[in-house]
């Protein structure tokens, strides 16, 4: 990917600006969520729990800054920036997870799904930055696959979680799914706002699966 294909996100300034809208209020959001479930954490919760949420919190700042970086930095700057913010996606796959293999999760199975998911996240971020030239689709298969591994682990997964908790995953996961679409249809004029949006719906409602089944879960325990 070249230079002048940068110029190619945005085929409108309203485009352009309803995708800087979406990266300002998630980021915004996701400051002050994360603040608000370290202080719950610290609060309610033990010092596991508050080392979970605070790995959560910093991958989905982290993802988020990373994204606003590279979508709204000069043209020059975006082919190094957009390895950066692709690998944090996979921080923040990882991140996600966290709260619920370590906390919701017991013995070999907290044990191995949190070392795969972030066995997964180093090998993804290392490709990313020093392996770039890989198929765009190959990349989007793999972070859809990432993101369902959660199934390996569903019969535990829901012994451990509310069911309301394990709705919001479920329709989360699904509106990060759903997104990716969107994302691959060049033609269409906000597609990056709308991946974007979904992005931080997506993420949304995995937050409140973090505070209804980790954060106040562990509280009532």
């Amino acid at each position: 990917m070249t230079i002048s294909d940068f110029t190619k996100h945005y085929p409108t300034t309203g485009a352009k600006l309803a995708d800087l809208i979406v990266h300002l209020a998630g980021l915004a959001c996701a400051l002050l969520g994360g603040g608000i479930l370290l202080g719950l954490a610290f609060g309610l919760g033990s010092l596991g729990q508050m080392a979970a949420i605070g790995v959560y919190t910093i991958g989905l700042v982290t993802m988020l800054s990373l994204s606003t970086a590279y979508n709204f930095s000069k043209a020059r700057w975006q082919p190094l920036l957009r390895r950066f913010d692709h690998a944090g996606i996979f921080i923040m796959i990882a991140a996600s997870y966290t709260p619920f293999t370590t906390q919701n999760l017991e013995g070999w199975w907290a044990i191995g799904m949190t070392t795969a998911v972030w066995s997964v996240a180093a090998l993804g971020v290392a490709a990313k930055l020093f392996l770039p030239g890989l198929d765009k689709r190959f990349w989007v298969g793999l972070y859809m696959a990432m993101g369902w591994l959660v199934l390996v682990a569903i019969k535990p997964m829901i012994e451990g979680l509310s069911w309301v908790a394990l709705l919001l995953l479920a329709i989360g996961g699904l509106v990060y799914s759903t997104g990716t679409v969107f994302y691959l249809m060049r033609r269409l004029k906000f597609r990056r706002a709308i991946w974007h949006g979904h992005v931080i719906g997506g993420a949304g409602l995995h937050y409140a699966a973090v505070l209804v089944g980790v954060v106040l879960s562990g509280a009532r325990a």
